[in-house]
């Protein structure tokens, strides 16, 4: 394994730990934190190992992650304004243009809107599912594109993303008895 590609793989796995510790958060402001990390070093690690879109699609993840970040702590009980929810979303369908190379290249321009979305919206459930969702489409993807590490985060989003949404929903139902 040559030095850049190992470069790339244990950015991933900083990228998956990183991610972890995000989804268990129960703030939406340190979510959104955790997964600005997590999306720069898969948009890194993407990069070394020549995956485009996917490191394109993660990196404008990031910036749409410390935007939103900084939006929500600047105004805890509004709303991130509408306008950044259609910026990211047309940035990533352009980004999504450029960088097509096939049918597989779609996935993850789909999951950047996905995430913008559901970032977008006050309820951090809404992120939980989402993360959960998406994370099959991109286990999809790196099993075709050859990011076997991320692979492995894959499985570990999907197990650590049902454990977060049973557990914020069992805390939810008890708060609201």
């Amino acid at each position: 394994m040559s030095n850049s590609v190992f470069l790339g793989q244990f950015c991933c796995v900083l990228a998956i730990v990183v991610w972890t510790v995000s989804i268990q958060n129960k703030k939406k402001e340190n979510i959104l934190y955790f997964q600005f990390l997590s999306n720069m070093l898969y948009g890194i690690s993407y990069f070394i190992l020549g995956i485009t879109t996917g490191a394109i699609m993660d990196t404008l993840g990031g910036l749409r992650c410390f935007v939103f970040y900084c939006q929500t702590r600047k105004n805890k009980d509004k709303q991130i304004s509408i306008s950044w929810l259609f910026i990211f979303c047309i940035i990533a369908i352009i980004c999504g243009i450029i960088t097509y190379d096939g049918i597989i290249s779609i996935i993850p321009t789909i999951i950047c809107i996905f995430y913008t979305i559901s970032s977008w919206m006050k309820d951090a459930k809404w992120l939980r599912i989402v993360f959960l969702l998406t994370a099959f489409l991109w286990l999809y993807y790196n099993i075709t594109m050859g990011a076997y590490v991320a692979v492995g985060g894959n499985i570990l989003e999907i197990i650590s993303g049902t454990i977060s949404i049973f557990r914020f929903n069992k805390k939810e139902n008890r708060s609201e008895n």
